[in-house]
């Protein structure tokens, strides 16, 4: 448990909040869920603040930088400034007042996780894998400069949310997970760290947030499998950036090509074109240095299976971590299937003597089959029906994660 916020004794700043219009959000129904925002009751809410230390040398990022970027964002340097804003951090879901010159809103000091919880079929809440969130959080702020969340900070937060939101939990249904009928219902957590503090110039916030809201969700993407344009036009990340983090940065310039593609449209000579009369669910990008291998999409990665039965996930130093990848890549091997990770060329996954499935795997997609690839022309279909190592993969997957088969790697944690 984290302290909280000992405000100041001089009277506060007298300030006035103005309530912008939004959409209201309705309660959840779980026989029509769709994946959205819906009320739920509470969340976790944290804040670091420097500003108010007299001595500018403590503002952040100095305190980070005086003792060195390296050894602050190790396992050996702890973190004990944050403080929770009330009396205790779980607090009632609440709308937040920024300032108009947040630096988030301004220079993208944000990055977030997103994680799930589930009722499995033991009828118990549960986590999986939380703690690869946590690091991967860390590792965001790092390569933003922002103040690192401490591991069990962020484990203890994901886990009083999910309990102070039990009633938000999708039932178990069976149904639900079966390949066939898949609508893989759960509790959305999403984890966000953010610069609140006002700032002018592009300079590091002195004040952070955390917080931790969650929403149950449906599937993400259809359950007959997803229909794909490969675009050339746009890339998601560049050598160098933040591609390899979740920072906040690395999804509105997906925004556009997916939106096009849902209409059946391409960018094509600086402009929209339609190159298909039925929608694509999303959009998968090339590298940004040749525009020709295989990275990923705007919120999960790719994989494939070769024609020889080996799985293929693309290796770039601008994908990001996976954690769902990483256990799809585990369990692969443990049925004994080879595993790549190298260059994918993009006329390798249109070769139909080369590759024989492949599919998408993140915190929302799950693992998702993947029917038809749309590229520079050509239209690349899969049989559903024969993506065989896709299900099993799943089977394997969901499996673990609901509590129907054996969890030997210790993956997932019960809260409940």
């Amino acid at each position: 448990m984290i302290p909280a916020l000992q405000r100041p004794e001089a009277p506060a700043e007298k300030t006035r909040t103005m309530s912008l219009p939004i959409r209201k959000l309705s309660l959840p129904d779980f026989d029509h869920l769709i994946f959205d925002v819906y009320r739920t009751a509470n969340m976790y809410l944290a804040c670091h603040v420097t500003s108010d230390d007299p001595d500018e040398g403590k503002h952040w990022p100095n305190p980070c930088l005086d003792i060195g970027w390296e050894f602050y964002y190790s396992d050996d340097c702890p973190e004990n400034g944050w403080r929770s804003v009330a009396n205790k951090a779980l607090v009632p879901m609440q709308h937040l007042s920024l300032h108009p010159a947040t630096c988030a809103l301004h220079y993208g000091a944000a990055a977030f996780e997103g994680t799930k919880a589930f009722i499995s079929a033991k009828k118990r809440v549960v986590l999986f894998r939380p703690e690869m969130n946590a690091r991967r959080l860390q590792k965001s702020a790092a390569r933003v400069l922002m103040p690192k969340v401490p591991i069990e900070m962020f484990l203890e937060g994901v886990t009083e949310t999910v309990r102070a939101n039990r009633e938000a939990i999708p039932p178990y249904r069976e149904e639900n997970w079966a390949w066939q009928t898949r609508n893989p219902q759960c509790l959305y957590v999403r984890p966000l760290l953010m610069g609140h503090g006002p700032q002018l110039g592009v300079r590091p916030a002195k004040d952070h947030l955390f917080l931790i809201y969650a929403s149950p969700v449906r599937s993400y993407y259809p359950v007959e499998g997803m229909s794909v344009l490969i675009t050339r036009s746009f890339h998601r990340a560049a050598p160098g950036g933040t591609g390899n983090t979740k920072t906040a940065s690395n999804y509105v310039s997906g925004l556009l090509p997916t939106q096009l593609a849902r209409r059946g449209y391409d960018w094509v000579e600086g402009k929209p074109v339609q190159v298909s009369d039925k929608p694509f669910n999303d959009v998968l990008y090339l590298d940004a240095v040749h525009n020709q291998y295989i990275e990923e999409f705007s919120g999960a990665t790719f994989l494939a299976v070769s024609t020889e039965g080996k799985l293929i996930t693309p290796q770039s130093d601008t994908i990001l971590p996976g954690v769902t990848r990483d256990s799809v890549m585990t369990l692969a091997q443990a049925l004994g299937i080879s595993v790549e990770q190298r260059p994918l060329h993009v006329d390798e996954v249109m070769d139909e003597k080369r590759i024989a499935e492949v599919f998408c795997a993140g915190n929302a997609a799950v693992v998702t089959p993947i029917v038809s690839i749309y590229y520079g022309g050509k239209t690349r279909k899969f049989q559903l029906e024969k993506l065989h190592t896709t299900r099993r993969l799943w089977d394997m997957l969901v499996g673990i994660q609901l509590q129907t088969r054996e969890d030997p790697y210790g993956w997932v944690r019960e809260i409940g």
